[in-house]
Formats: structure tokens, C-alpha cells, sequence
């Protein structure tokens, strides 16, 4: 894993993928805060005697993935873009090996099983934290930039929106009510966007697992880097297009909830069918792949 780890470091795609997910989670946390301060300062203005709506309305939303307060474009492009941002350094591992020649000397040294087992294990694992990272910045970043920390104010008031005791002035709040780990949220949106963080970072490493197991099969390095990105793109356009919104997972991976007929279930099969399907084709090109020595 060491070894893998220092290949992906000199490896200057890293870098490339690694800047873009950067920038756009600064530049999403530099929007939300905008927005948000824009908008606390309204709220003050109408309702600064109900102490309900203004705990209700919290900094955390500017977080990367809850949208803030109007449709934050940069935050939507990271969600969007994540597959082939991670894929730019990982996705051809294999075929960088072979094209250099150390594929051969990879496997002579330590064995075709342990060579596999640990590009796959590496792709997926790296692809969970590229993708982790830049979103717990983004927290830190969106903290720091409105001096927040505590949200025990918000999950009170939370926890009272769900019981239907909270006083406001109308509805207009009815739509805070999550579908998906709502309790999570009743506690901390820092339990609540975490688990979503994580769930991310699972898919995330999928696709780029996806990307490796079709190196083995495929011999066009640009298709590689860009297959993960056209799966979820093709997803995404067919599930949109046959109105089956709950089962896209651009819908269920960003933690807003944009889309009605989210569920928990649909969240597992999804994954695991993507799971099955970047280890059935890795197989396969391992198969396929025999006769390299």
C-alpha cells in the first residue's frame, strides 16, 4: 500500500484531481456564507421576534451538499463532478503499469493475487478519502467564516419541528423536514452530514473501482478516465428521464434531499449493485489477464 501510495503521489493527475475538488468546495463555502449572511440579515429584519425561525435558520446549510439558501451552483458541480475528478489519478493505475513495463516485474515479485487485491483496495480507499476531505474542509471552512461551532440551538428546534411543538409564524419551514436520518439530525448536523459524507465516499471509491476494472478490459486511457463519470451521467439521465428520481444516486448522495421517494433501501441495492458489478468486471480483466506473465 506504501509503495501505491508514493506511485499516486508522484503522479501529477493527483494533483489535478485533488486542485478541482478543492476549488470547488471553497468556492461553495465562499458562496453559502454569502448567502447565508444575505439572508439571516432578512430574517432579522421580519421575524426578529420569533427566536424559533432564527434558530432554525443555521450556518450549517452552506455546508457542501445542503444547498444553502438558493441553489448553490459550485456545490451542485461537486457532486456532479466527483467521479471523474477522482478518476483522473486512479482510474488507470493498471494501465499506467502496463504501459510502463512494471506490470511484469509487479507481478513476478509478489504474486497476480496480491498485485490485484491491493489495486483494488488502494483505488477504493484513496477514492473514499479524496472525496472526504475536501467536504470536512469545507465544514471547518463554513465555521470559521461565520464563528459557529455549537448547533445544539438548531437540533432543539429541530427536534421540536418534528414533534410539532415549535411556534412559528407558518409553513414555510415545513420543508427543513428530512426524510432520510432525520434522528441524525435531531441530534447534530454534524452526525447528520457526516453519515452522508461517508456514504459518499463509498460510492465514490465504486465508481473509481469501476474505472480500474475496466482498465483490464479496455485499451483507451481517456475512456477509462471518463467511464466512471458517463456511468453516473447515463445514471442520472435515464432515471431522470423515466422519473424514477429515488434511485439516481446523485439525488440520494447529496444530503439537501432534493427529490421525493428517497429510502434507505434504495440507497443499499444501488450500492450494492455497483459494488458487484466494479468487482465483476475486475474479475473478469483478471481472468482475462492470465496470460501476462
Amino acid at each position: 500500500m506504501y509503495a501505491e501510495l508514493l506511485k499516486m503521489v508522484k503522479n501529477k493527475n493527483f494533483y489535478i484531481g485533488a486542485a478541482c475538488l478543492l476549488l470547488l468546495v471553497i468556492g461553495a463555502v465562499v458562496t453559502g456564507v454569502k448567502e447565508y449572511n444575505e439572508y439571516v440579515k432578512l430574517l432579522q429584519r421580519i421575524y426578529h421576534h420569533n427566536q424559533n425561525v432564527l434558530a432554525l435558520t443555521s450556518p450549517h446549510f452552506a455546508w457542501i451538499g445542503l444547498g444553502g439558501y438558493s441553489f448553490n451552483v459550485l456545490s451542485a458541480l461537486y457532486y456532479f463532478l466527483f467521479p471523474l475528478l477522482l478518476s483522473i489519478p486512479l482510474a488507470d493505475s493498471i494501465y499506467r503499469d502496463q504501459s510502463s513495463g512494471n506490470l511484469h516485474y509487479q507481478l513476478t515479485r509478489m504474486g497476480k493475487g496480491v498485485y490485484y487485491r491491493r489495486k483494488f483496495l488502494f483505488a477504493y480507499i484513496s477514492a473514499f478519502f479524496l472525496f472526504l476531505l475536501p467536504l470536512l474542509l469545507g465544514v471547518v471552512l463554513v465555521n470559521l467564516l461565520t464563528n459557529h461551532w455549537d448547533y445544539s440551538s438548531f437540533s432543539h428546534a429541530y427536534r421540536q419541528l418534528m414533534d410539532g411543538t415549535l411556534q412559528l409564524p407558518d409553513n414555510s419551514f415545513e420543508g427543513e423536514k428530512k426524510t432520510l436520518f432525520s434522528s441524525l439530525l435531531a441530534i447534530s448536523p454534524y452526525w447528520y452530514i457526516f453519515v452522508y459524507y461517508v456514504i459518499g465516499g463509498l460510492f465514490a471509491g465504486g465508481y473509481v473501482c469501476l474505472g480500474l476494472a475496466f482498465s483490464l478490459v479496455m485499451k483507451n486511457r481517456y475512456l477509462i478516465t471518463l467511464l466512471p463519470q458517463i456511468i453516473y451521467m447515463v445514471c442520472w439521465a435515464v432515471l431522470t428521464i423515466t422519473n424514477k428520481l429515488g434511485w439516481d444516486p446523485f439525488n440520494f448522495l447529496v444530503p439537501s434531499q432534493p427529490v421525493e421517494g428517497l429510502s434507505y433501501h434504495k440507497i443499499v441495492i444501488v450500492f450494492a449493485l455497483q459494488f458487484m458489478m466494479a468487482l465483476g468486471v475486475f474479475w473478469y480483466g483478471v481472468k482475462k489477464n492470465e496470460d501476462v506473465l
